[in-house]
């Protein structure tokens, strides 16, 4: 028999990437399962789950020429292949990334672990078990991150300091009472991560507002939190149109549940399909749920919810990441399109005055509050309503006048020092109300913002007024509504 000449590096590039990750995948030990990014995220569990992935059509044998060369130097040919496609893996621990725009990003994001993993330690912070990441994949030593600690199943980030957005099959009213999203859990330095955080830094899932899943490939499900996040940025999100083709992007989140990472360098790969897009983002299971970026507005474009990043074998250990350049199916985005309707603008209108300058006016034959002759409130003929409204503004002091839907606003409030007023005063007309309670609903034609059957405040058909609204209740913690003035008040205000 004729002596087999080895193939050189060289001519191992020249193979197509197709053909090398074929031969790799059929060099896997018969009983073990290729790890795909697809591994279980109910929540239920842990322990990293792994899905038995149907390799395609012609990838069960081997490729003739390449039986005699070594895994590892295919490894290496593939990678080699891949970095003229997608660049260097991209992935970034957080304290490696200084890119200021990056950071801000990066705060509103959140990882979604089991309750079961999180220990109250009795003294203002919980500690989150964790594996070894080397240890719970079988990866090979020359893996990266292989040191590093893993928990959770998927990520999610803030769309409102009230509400997490995440894919639908990683939370659905089956599991919200199991899960937590914790913020922080990062890499300190190189070699230490932050296992305990702040308990303050643990939310609870009290209600999915909206969840989708399957038609036409759209994935996404938003959460109403136990409590407003006042400590970490909610992202901006695409309230129209779509991404540019071949826009660069990024994602931020938790592959495999490791600490928190930034991964870059990526395209729109695919813009055609209604429901979500495809991009080369460097993500692994674990980033289901993750925002996707847009690398030129930092706004948010997309869920990252399937796609393609294995974990294959050389000789008895596992490697990562050797998606072919061209082939594989890609990362699968959920458009944020499909459920921009559910998250407040967050276009404040807030009017700030000095109380000690407000007064009682009579101008043009009506009663008005007025500062430094900008009126704040109109009484019409009723000077008794004006006088209670300005001894109710100096009673709590009361600095920023707040519209929800202007010109006719369909809701007022007011703020002292940017936080809600506090306290009682007698005489006032107040009703109480359970923000835990409140929702934004559609009935009988009309939006409304409800506690129970009984409804606060009616929007008419303001969707986007009536979340919003919401949105101010949980975020300053409202407990009353309070009038000047019944049936059609002159002033309104809400307190804790």
């Amino acid at each position: 028999m004729a002596k087999i000449n080895p193939i050189t590096q060289e001519e191992l590039r020249a193979f197509d990437s197709e053909l090398l990750l074929q031969e790799l995948r059929s060099r896997a030990p018969k009983k073990a399962k290729p790890i795909t990014r697809e591994f279980q995220a109910c929540g239920c569990d842990d322990t990293p789950t792994v899905v038995a992935k149907h390799l395609r059509e012609g990838e069960t044998a081997g490729v003739p020429e390449l039986e005699t060369v070594p895994t590892g130097e295919l490894i290496e040919a593939l990678r080699d292949v891949q970095k003229v496609i997608y660049g260097t893996d991209d992935r970034l621990d957080m304290y490696e990334v200084t890119d200021a725009a990056h950071r801000a990003s990066a705060d509103g994001v959140v990882m979604l672990v089991n309750a079961g993993s999180i220990t109250a330690n009795n003294n203002g912070t919980s500690t989150i078990a964790t594996q070894n990441f080397g240890t719970a994949y079988n990866l090979c030593p020359t893996e990266r991150f292989r040191h590093q600690p893993i928990t959770g199943f998927c990520s999610g980030f803030l769309v409102d300091p009230s509400l997490v957005a995440t894919a639908a099959h990683c939370v659905e009213n089956a599991n919200l009472a199991n899960v937590r999203f914790v913020f922080g859990f990062q890499m300190r330095d190189a070699t230490t991560a932050e296992t305990t955080v702040p308990t303050s830094e643990v939310y609870r899932g009290i209600r999915i507002i909206g969840r989708a899943i399957g038609n036409q490939g759209t994935d996404w499900c938003i959460v109403q939190l136990d409590r407003p996040v006042l400590n970490h940025r909610h992202v901006r999100i695409r309230r129209s149109g779509q991404i540019p083709n071949n826009a660069g992007v990024y994602v931020i989140g938790h592959p495999v549940g490791l600490p928190k990472k930034w991964a870059g360098g990526a395209v729109v790969r695919d813009n055609t399909p209604a429901r979500y897009f495809v991009a080369n983002l460097d993500t692994y299971g674990g980033n289901s749920g993750s925002p996707v970026f847009n690398a030129a507005t930092h706004d948010v474009e997309g869920i990252l919810v399937r796609g393609e990043t294995d974990f294959v074998f050389n000789g008895n250990c596992r490697v990562s990441n050797v998606v072919p350049a061209n082939g594989g199916r890609g990362e699968d985005c959920t458009r944020v399109a499909e459920f921009a309707s559910l998250v407040p603008p967050n276009q404040h209108d807030f009017i700030p005055f000095n109380p000690a300058k407000a007064k009682v006016v009579h101008r043009n034959g009506r009663w008005k509050i007025e500062v430094d002759g900008m009126w704040l409130l109109d009484f019409g003929s009723s000077k008794a309503e004006a006088q209670q409204a300005l001894k109710i503004i100096k009673h709590y002091k009361m600095n920023t006048q707040c519209f929800v839907g202007r010109p006719g606003p369909s809701m007022e409030f007011y703020l002292v020092n940017g936080q809600a007023p506090s306290g009682a005063m007698a005489g006032e007309d107040a009703i109480s109300f359970n923000p835990a309670n409140v929702q934004a609903q559609y009935i009988n034609g009309r939006w409304k913002v409800v506690d129970g059957n009984h409804w606060i405040m009616d929007f008419d058909q303001s969707e986007a007024e009536a979340r919003q609204a919401l949105s101010y209740i949980l975020r300053y913690g409202f407990r009353f509504i309070c009038f000047v003035g019944r049936p059609g008040p002159s002033m309104t205000y809400f307190r804790i």
